[in-house]
């Protein structure tokens, strides 16, 4: 018995380790956002650098998820107040979807349902959120997730509300 308790012993300070030091660190507030190329739903090549100069408010999304599809309803409202603003600091403010699904039709079907209406849709083909690429090099573990993206590139803020995120638009206009 103290054999298999030694080892079980072992193998929780062995992950507490491995968690501690190999598993990746949050995406902080502060630092640069990882870097996005991918094609977009309509197959033109998208990079997040092209929206140097814009606030970006990227969204990770399924519509497998019913907390996402229903941050989806306030997240137009949202977008059409802000839509072609100007800010002191930056042109306007751009919204980058990232759908995480299985299936990309289920996704298609969704932007159309939710009334998607802006330009820029990824799909990422994946099975599971944490195998994902993307979702790996922005940290998420679950979704709804977002970031606000200052128009310098740095994450200003992750997961706020949308009031939040207002509040934080206003006082750059």
């Amino acid at each position: 018995m103290s054999k298999v308790l030694n080892v079980l012993v072992v193998v929780v300070v062995l992950a507490l380790i491995g968690y501690k030091f190999l598993w990746p660190k949050a995406v902080t507030v502060g630092e640069y956002a990882p870097v996005i190329e991918r094609k977009l739903v309509d197959g033109t090549d998208f990079k997040l650098e092209d929206f140097k100069g814009d606030y970006v408010l990227i969204d990770f999304w399924g519509s497998w998820c019913p907390p996402c599809r229903k941050a989806n309803k306030e997240l137009v409202p949202f977008y059409k107040k802000w839509e072609g603003k100007k800010f002191k600091d930056g042109n306007q403010l751009q919204i980058l979807s990232i759908a995480i699904e299985k299936q990309r039709a289920r996704a298609l079907k969704a932007i159309e349902k939710d009334n998607l209406y802006w330009d820029h849709h990824i799909i990422e083909q994946s099975r599971f959120l944490l195998q994902n690429p993307l979702a790996l090099a922005y940290k998420v573990s679950d979704v709804p997730a977002t970031f606000l993206i200052n128009p310098d590139g740095q994450i200003m803020g992750k997961n706020l509300s949308f009031e939040e995120i207002d509040q934080i638009l206003t006082k750059r206009l």
